[in-house]
């Protein structure tokens, strides 16, 4: 009896221990289950964290690429109504730089009918891409609608281009064209019918003959200038024409251009006059800064009437020099100020004299390969108020 109490607490105490035991390992086991919840959730928070920082990051880019985009972006709800617009939308439409979305309509902020009658028609065609050419503030715009699907319903994105300066340069091209006809008719005309007269016996006739092959050498000579100054003119716009940049005196430069024209200047009985600063030097290739020099002086003399005067002069700078040529002529319109520079352009064919058409056109990316710029603006009126055409450019000083 004094035995089998003892066994009998210790065959308790026994299996109390393993019921404890039991309670531990399954709390264990619900603890490391919980624990794996835990762990795995951690994981799904990091991932999707990840994720989140990911698609922030792939939108920061996004609205980088759309704010440094030229042309005009906006994304549209199916209601109309505009949900963002990049930097150039908002130039374009007179938007502040911080507009943010709110309710508006795409008719209310762009007032352009035929922008949101494309956004009806795309929502109606489904995915398929519009493109059509909508006015905006009297520029064209080639506009491209596109519609897709969100989980919030459709979106439509909106791209404007401006093709004002396309359209220019079709213009430019198609009057380059025309005006190439032009001047090659004129010599190549004049050729074949010196040549007809001679064919039908002037040739024998020394002395109808000799005037007659005369004529045919000078309209020769322009055909042969003006294939010259095309070619060079090709070789400054390909950059494949070589510039010597040295410092140089631009009163020397001016005075050598004159001297090519001394004897055209005097047939009219004009006075040039070089008003340029000795002290100025300039960093250029003198011998085609003289070229430029000479075109604008061979148009000066072409369009000054008879004694009348030409200056030439020079404003100084810290970088760059600006050297004008002003002639007391009948001046150049201010609505042809910006075409003159073209090739073969010609505001007024009626007044034009000689020549080939290419010189400012030469002299435009000679000045533009030394880093300058070259334009038409009002001239400074004499004290008889006469003004004339007033031809500016910029050349960068030795110093610079």
């Amino acid at each position: 009896m004094s035995l089998s109490l003892p066994i009998l607490i210790l065959a308790i105490l026994f299996a109390l221990s393993l019921v404890a035991l039991g309670i531990v390992y399954r709390r264990g086991q619900t603890l490391e289950a919980r624990l794996g919840e835990l762990s795995e959730r951690a994981q799904n928070r990091r991932t999707l964290e990840d994720r989140v920082q990911s698609l922030a990051i792939q939108h920061h880019a996004m609205t980088t690429v759309t704010e440094a985009a030229y042309n005009a972006l906006l994304l549209v709800n199916s209601d109309h109504q505009v949900l963002t617009m990049n930097a150039a939308a908002r130039t374009l439409f007179n938007q502040p730089g911080d507009w943010k979305a709110r309710t508006e309509s795409l008719i209310s902020l762009t007032l352009n009918h035929e922008l949101d009658d494309l956004v009806a028609a795309t929502l109606e065609s489904g995915d398929e891409m519009i493109t059509q050419q909508v006015m905006f503030h009297a520029q064209p715009y080639r506009v491209r609608v596109l519609c897709t699907e969100s989980p919030d319903g459709p979106l439509i994105a909106i791209a404007l281009e401006d093709i004002s300066e396309i359209h220019r340069l079709g213009r430019a091209r198609r009057d380059m064209v025309a005006n190439i006809s032009h001047e090659l008719r004129t010599p190549i005309t004049s050729i074949r019918l010196l040549v007809d007269t001679l064919t039908r016996g002037a040739i024998r006739d020394p002395k109808k003959a000799a005037p007659l092959v005369e004529k045919i050498a000078i309209e020769t000579d322009t055909l042969q200038q003006m294939a010259q100054e095309l070619l060079d003119l090709s070789m400054i716009e390909s950059g494949r024409a070589e510039f010597k940049l040295i410092a140089v005196g631009m009163r020397d430069i001016a005075d050598d251009a004159f001297r090519r024209l001394s004897e055209m200047a005097e047939r009219y009985h004009l006075t040039i006059e070089n008003q340029i600063d000795p002290a100025v030097r300039v960093l250029a290739d003198a011998e085609m800064i003289t070229r430029v020099l000479t075109n604008l002086l061979h148009n000066a003399i072409k369009f000054t009437p008879e004694g009348g005067e030409i200056r030439m002069a020079s404003l100084p700078g810290d970088e760059w020099i600006t050297i004008m040529v002003t002639d007391s002529g009948p001046g150049i319109p201010i609505v042809e100020r910006q075409r003159i520079f073209e090739r073969f352009y010609r505001a007024d064919r009626a007044r034009q004299g000689g020549g080939t058409g290419l010189g400012l056109a030469i002299a435009k990316h000679i000045v533009e390969a030394h880093g300058g710029r070259i334009w038409a603006d009002d001239p400074p009126l004499r004290s008889d108020g006469v003004g004339g055409a007033h031809i500016c450019f910029t050349l960068p000083t030795a110093e610079s």
